[in-house]
């Protein structure tokens, strides 16, 4: 049982990585319009950074107004993108990136042990690595899975205050209190419950404000606007009932948070651990569950991917469980093999549930899910205006994407992709009622078994030509 302890982290941290790598060079998927969005802003900081423009680029990622969100997660993609050569933001060096902000939530979990023993710790933590909304996350560019880092590690940094509290700790605390603002302004939802628990009155809590300070240019540059997005998210409604809003986290957690899997392992690990030595780290890990949950079930907006910042407490509850129970390690190996047989074969993991479904009518975002490995068609079309660099895009028809997860048509997304490919030209549809010529025509026949470029949603016979 030794070497188990000894080489079980190590060994999955790497299944997670050649995992995750494999999943992302498979997928073909279009980005969801959401994520788009992120993707777009982090372009920005790119050509900053490209035209070598750094003040501007600083002053974009802690003070300007770029939107609803803070802009700390877009520039650190901007920041790896332009570092790695640019090109297209799916290229595997670029997306692999988010990786590691699961990979710094483990380690938070793991500094945030209390008793518990390091072996069991590091096992606990690596469990985090496997769940599968953080994990599906992590394979995208969302900021959620940036804001579960912050909130790990801030809590890891208030974890370290209490046991020795001193200034230099408190000023760590406040940067990480800041890092945490500036990446989501949802941020106190997650992290309010547990600091309650950690933080003790002291007077070298003074010393969080300078890190503190980070977050003020920001805040105060785009107060208006975050009182106007907060006032737009406390009035909608939705077509959801009362019931409807007191479901939507017990039954998302169920179906796209955790699985079933997982979520009978997390009731076994709550009890095993409560009933056990490790009480006080079982009361913590629940409460900083159980109490964000509550705290999200206030707000009137509500998405799957909003509560994955309160799952890496699972990883607590393993570790406690397992200190108390050894043998419960085979039972959390069990799941992690169900997660990765999820990641590729379809069916595995659960669809949204009724109440999910029916809180918001209109497509669900699945971010844990099978690789799509059909192109979306936009090489073959890059290779042709490679062929003919003075021709503009002209598109006739186009597949449906709404199934697939995105709020933007097809040609929306192929000219952002012929802009990182160095082939910027517009893209214009049919409908629009242009003039012919000279145009390079993309055309979608009718539905067809034979599809020259299979496309995700449908099969289209699809021609392309100079015309």
């Amino acid at each position: 049982m030794s070497a188990l302890w000894r080489w079980a982290p190590r060994l999955l941290v790497g299944l997670f990585v050649v995992l995750n790598l494999w999943w992302i060079h498979a997928d073909q998927l279009v980005r969801d319009g959401d994520e788009e969005g992120h993707v777009g802003a982090a372009e920005l900081f790119l050509h900053d950074l490209n035209q070598g423009h750094v003040s501007t680029a600083l002053h974009r990622a802690v003070v300007a107004d770029m939107g609803d969100y803070p802009s700390l997660y877009p520039a650190s993609i901007g920041v790896w993108w332009w570092v790695t050569g640019g090109g297209q933001p799916d290229r595997l060096p670029v997306r692999g990136f988010n990786l590691l902000f699961l990979g710094l939530t483990a380690w938070g979990v793991y500094l945030l042990r209390g008793r518990i023993q390091r072996r069991y710790a590091q096992l606990g933590a690596a469990t985090v690595l496997f769940l599968p909304l953080p994990l599906g996350l992590s394979r995208h560019f969302m900021p959620e899975i940036a804001l579960t880092a912050c909130v790990a590690l801030a809590l890891a940094a208030a974890h370290w205050q209490q046991k020795k509290p001193s200034p230099q700790r408190a000023l760590l605390l406040g940067f990480a209190l800041a890092a945490g603002m500036l990446t989501k302004q949802t941020f106190p939802l997650y992290v309010a419950v547990p600091l309650l628990m950690l933080l003790r009155p002291h007077r070298s809590l003074f010393f969080m404000l300078p890190g503190l300070a980070w977050a003020v240019p920001w805040s105060w540059n785009n107060l208006i606007e975050q009182q106007d997005y907060l006032m737009a998210s406390a009035g909608y409604q939705g077509e959801a009932g009362l019931l409807q809003h007191a479901l939507f986290y017990p039954s998302a957690l169920w179906n796209l948070g955790l699985g079933p899997v997982w979520t009978l392992l997390l009731l076994a690990g709550a009890w095993l651990g409560w009933s056990g030595r490790y009480r006080r780290e079982t009361l913590f890990a629940l409460c900083w569950l159980i109490g964000g949950l509550l705290l999200l079930s206030l707000v009137p907006k509500k998405y799957a991917r909003l509560m994955v910042p309160l799952l890496p407490a699972v990883g607590i509850l393993m570790a406690a469980a397992i200190a108390e129970k050894p043998r419960f390690a085979f039972a959390v190996f069990a799941g992690i093999i169900w997660t990765c047989m999820a990641s590729f074969v379809p069916g595995v993991a659960p669809g949204p549930s009724a109440s999910v479904s029916s809180f918001d009518p209109g497509q669900i975002q699945i971010w844990f899910r099978p690789p799509e490995s059909r192109s979306m068609g936009f090489k073959p079309i890059g290779d042709l205006a490679r062929q003919h660099p003075g021709l503009q895009v002209l598109i006739n028809g186009g597949p449906e994407l709404t199934e697939v997860q995105t709020t933007h048509p097809w040609p929306d997304h192929l000219g952002p992709w012929l802009r990182r490919a160095g082939l910027d030209r517009e893209v214009y549809r049919s409908s629009e009622g242009l003039e012919p010529g000279p145009y390079l025509l993309v055309d979608f026949h009718s539905p067809s078994p034979n599809a020259t470029v299979p496309l995700v949603g449908a099969e289209y016979a699809v021609s392309i030509e100079a015309r």
